[in-house]
């Protein structure tokens, strides 16, 4: 079993710092090239001491180790075909054309009519679909639709007791873990519309979402390239945003 293995099949039984641990580094392996202790620390709001023991807890004497092991792997793991050749360039164009082809727009259509009837609209989204969630809120107000950005889980929660009936929250999470369960459930018993961007076709959380937009990963190509998923979120809210121009010009 390869350590990234192990470490999702050790999900379940880690505590919530070590889950946002976890989650960074399943969805980001690559950031360890470029990532010290303290960087990963500061990215997943943790301690760096928290860090070093998920680090141990896995096996290894410290971030280094650790480090250089899944980095080795990365190195030697049997690289994926991809259609169109294997320079970054051409993987985007390959995720956004399985977007283009396989994008579900009756998903896009009812997703783009809840947001246009939506008294506010919340954005959530963490680490790397913090910019992403960012971004959906700025298109939404530019098309003047009532919208804000949450990018801190501590701050996330609260609004699970305010929102209600004819609120939308919009959540923008690769690997869809259940970490935010609990405060979705809040959100569902409240009457809140729930939108969910996600990579994952097995995201836990899927059910607790009233519409789920899955989106292609290009991180998770096994290219050798430094890949981020930010573009493919970025195309999807392009194309729910053209879903609400046209709703908001048929109305």
């Amino acid at each position: 079993m390869s350590i990234l293995e192990n470490i999702r099949a050790l999900l379940p039984d880690f505590s919530k710092n070590e889950r946002r641990l976890a989650d960074h580094v399943l969805n980001y392996p690559l950031d360890l090239q470029r990532y010290n202790a303290m960087n990963i620390a500061e990215t997943c709001n943790v301690s760096r001491s928290a860090v070093i023991r998920f680090c141990q807890k896995l096996g290894f004497t410290g971030y280094a180790d650790f480090q250089r092991a899944v980095l080795s792997e990365l190195e030697n793991a049997p690289p994926q075909t991809i259609s169109g050749g294997s320079c970054a360039l051409d993987i985007y164009r390959s995720c956004l054309m399985e977007l283009q082809e396989k994008a579900d727009m009756n998903t896009i259509a009812a997703v783009s009519d809840l947001i246009v009837h939506s008294k506010r609209v919340l954005c959530y989204g963490i680490d790397h679909s913090g910019y992403s969630a960012r971004q959906m809120a700025f298109r939404l107000l530019r098309s003047r639709i009532d919208a804000s950005f949450v990018g801190i889980s501590s701050e996330f929660t609260p609004f699970s007791n305010v929102f209600g009936p004819g609120d939308t929250v919009i959540v923008f999470s690769i690997s869809g873990q259940k970490t935010l369960a609990e405060d979705l459930e809040r959100f569902r018993s409240r009457r809140v519309g729930v939108i969910l961007f996600t990579m994952n076709t097995n995201a836990s959380i899927k059910s607790l979402a009233d519409h789920v937009i899955l989106l292609p990963s290009a991180a998770h190509s096994n290219s050798p390239h430094l890949l981020d998923d930010m573009i493919c979120f970025l195309y999807g809210i392009e194309l729910v945003i053209e879903g609400i121009h046209k709703k908001l010009k048929s109305d």
